[in-house]
């Protein structure tokens, strides 16, 4: 799999003649107490688009039980991966253990360095910074975790809901991989796919309750949640105090 930038190569090969031809393939990448919908999200959503090709893979190909408790099973494992196009790496309530695995680390680096896109949703982006994948671009990640991703030098911490910068782009929390989805496909198959998609998807937002970030939430509200994040992750917020 050759390195190339997003312009170089619109899409990934010509399948045969009469075939719809592959945009895109994209590995996401699961662990242990991940949570699912950063990367079932971008999967459904994903997945929908004509061309493109969406697969899982972990360390292995055990299965991986998620922060609620649900338990999928990987596509492939770091043995058997194939050649893909974008990497996409969700994150969890505590990353610090994919943070300080180098295997994982290694594995993030090679696959991302011939990745035409290297992407993350909530704190996944974590991970990829972690790994150097992020150094010199900006990013986002779930807003409880910025101060986190601002403890490394070399990334630029960005806002909104989605954040591109040149072949990066890093959503924010959750929910956010579903805005992130859309964004993406309209990169790699156009805005019109991208908008039939989201029709199809009925993605029509209609919160019942207007506290989904920090900017619109009570402030008491706000605490609560930020210290019920901080309780789940110490070893993560641990680096607050560990930075100069």
């Amino acid at each position: 799999m050759s390195q190339t930038t997003p312009d170089q190569r619109p899409q990934h090969e010509q399948a045969d003649q009469g075939e719809q031809p592959v945009l895109a393939r994209i590995g996401m990448y699961m662990y242990p107490n991940m949570t699912m919908l950063d990367v079932l999200g971008p999967h459904q959503v994903l997945g929908l688009c004509p061309g493109i090709e969406v697969f899982t893979f972990a360390r292995t190909t055990e299965p991986v039980k998620t922060d609620t408790g649900a338990t999928i099973v990987p596509d492939h494992g770091f043995d058997d991966l194939p050649e893909f196009d974008v990497l996409l790496v969700g994150g969890g309530p505590n990353a610090h253990s994919e943070m300080t695995d180098q295997k994982v680390l290694d594995t993030l680096i090679r696959v991302g360095d011939q990745a035409r896109y290297v992407t993350s949703v909530c704190s996944g982006s974590l991970i990829l910074a972690a790994a150097g994948l992020l150094d010199g671009y900006k990013a986002n990640t779930h807003w409880a975790y910025r101060e986190v991703l601002a403890t490394f030098p070399e990334v630029e911490l960005a806002d909104g809901r989605v954040v591109i910068d040149r072949n990066r782009m890093t959503g924010g929390g959750v929910t956010a991989g579903i805005d992130f989805s859309f964004a993406l496909i309209g990169l790699l198959a156009g805005d019109e796919t991208a908008s039939l998609i989201q029709l199809l998807c009925e993605y029509n937002p209609a919160p019942p309750y207007n506290t989904g970030h920090p900017d619109v939430a009570p402030e008491q509200l706000v605490t609560t949640a930020q210290g019920f994040v901080r309780s789940m992750a110490p070893q993560l917020f641990a680096r607050l105090g560990q930075t100069v």
